[in-house]
């Protein structure tokens, strides 16, 4: 109850004390980007004009609306008027994402920030992890489906080159012990009974007696028989919506109730149920639950993603400069025609402010922001008329 009263008194009296009270989580850091904004309050210099850019494009990046999906990398200019950036990104389901920046060699002494946020219904953003010091990557695994936002914020007046790799990892093991992805045989979506059902899961070829594993902890939620599956073994998944389902087992190993931990033996291959005319395998499903049967394969595909490189560094970057040809303006870096903004006259000024293999992140003299294709670049103080 005191410290209820003294929390209350506390917040009462920042708002008292000027017009611009420090926001609570300043009192409170978490996040290095907290603590060092306690620090910019103390020396008063959000006060100050750079201080107030700071704040300000802090804030507003946080509605950004320019989308990736991983895997994905882009080179960020961090610095100036552009303290900070963020870029939205959805994961695949069954995903888990590795955020992996990158800063210049030669640049060891400016700051770097990085938070991840999902946005909630309502539109605005939830932080849910940060970059700690002296960390190197962030790890996420969404199960809902969240559009996720991604801010990247250096120092007040100072300067940063950042790279951002984003890729992904299969959210589960491999069920099937001693194999992988060369033993899936059959895929979701493929035709049973001569097209009167679609195959809800993935088989997976192997050894009669072959150990069938736990793909994550949990606990074994259902075993029996079934016509089509055979003898099976239901796995709830820890920390996550969804259920495990093994069938056409030689035997099983487990019962109802089981706590198991990943890589746990639940079963032994086999090709009982309406496998009986096939070579033993297993079939392996998922199930949402409330959505129904969901495709296994991005849960335990280990397949080394392909990831479009970075160009060497442009010497513009961070600079404004005309662009020599028209383009067109993309809310994406996918560059779909869906996502055009608008279409850049030649001799458009931009601000150069990010680039990937394909092209560039610009903003715009009004402030908006967007991707175009690579296009030839000037001095801003050169108008050209044509190409030679």
């Amino acid at each position: 109850m005191r410290f209820s009263i003294r929390f209350s008194i506390l917040i009462i009296t920042v708002y008292l004390v000027g017009c611009k009270p420090v926001p609570v989580s300043h009192w409170f850091p978490v996040t290095p980007q907290e603590y060092y904004e306690k620090e910019l309050y103390k020396d008063k210099l959000e006060k100050t004009q750079a201080g107030q850019t700071w704040f300000r494009v802090s804030k507003s990046v946080l509605n950004d609306s320019l989308f990736s999906v991983a895997p994905y990398q882009e080179r960020f200019f961090l610095g100036d008027s552009t303290p900070a950036q963020a870029i939205r990104l959805k994961i695949p389901e069954g995903r888990k994402l590795t955020i992996t920046p990158l800063r210049n060699e030669n640049d060891t002494s400016s700051r770097l920030f990085v938070e991840l946020y999902k946005i909630k219904s309502n539109g605005k953003p939830q932080r849910i992890d940060y970059l700690n010091n002296g960390a190197q990557t962030i790890s996420y695994t969404n199960h809902e489906g969240d559009t996720l936002l991604l801010r990247l914020q250096t120092g007040l007046n100072e300067r940063l080159v950042v790279s951002l790799s984003l890729t992904t990892l299969p959210s589960l093991s491999f069920p099937v012990a001693g194999h992988g992805m060369n033993s899936v045989i059959s895929v979701w979506g493929a035709e049973r009974d001569r097209g009167a059902r679609s195959h809800e899961g993935i088989d997976i070829s192997a050894k009669r007696g072959t150990p069938v594993v736990a793909a994550q902890n949990g606990f074994i939620t259902q075993t029996g028989t079934n016509n089509l599956g055979g003898k099976i073994v239901f796995l709830s998944a820890s920390g996550s919506p969804y259920s495990l389902y093994y069938a056409h087992l030689d035997s099983q190993l487990v019962s109802v109730g089981a706590r198991v931990v990943t890589g746990d033996t639940l079963g032994l291959v086999g090709n009982t149920g309406n496998a009986i005319t096939t070579s033993p395998h297993l079939h392996f499903g998922i199930y949402a639950r409330g959505s129904g049967a969901v495709n296994p394969l991005p849960f335990i595909n280990d397949r080394k993603e392909k990831i479009p490189g970075l160009p060497e560094q442009s010497r513009w970057l961070g600079d404004t400069v005309r662009i020599r040809k028209k383009a067109n303006l993309f809310s994406s870096a996918l560059f779909l025609p869906s996502g055009q903004i608008a279409t850049l006259p030649q001799n458009t000024l931009v601000k150069l402010i990010g680039e990937m293999a394909k092209g560039y992140r610009v903003e715009l003299e009004d402030g908006t922001k967007g991707y175009i294709p690579t296009v030839p670049l000037a001095n801003p103080g050169r108008q050209v008329s044509g190409l030679k």
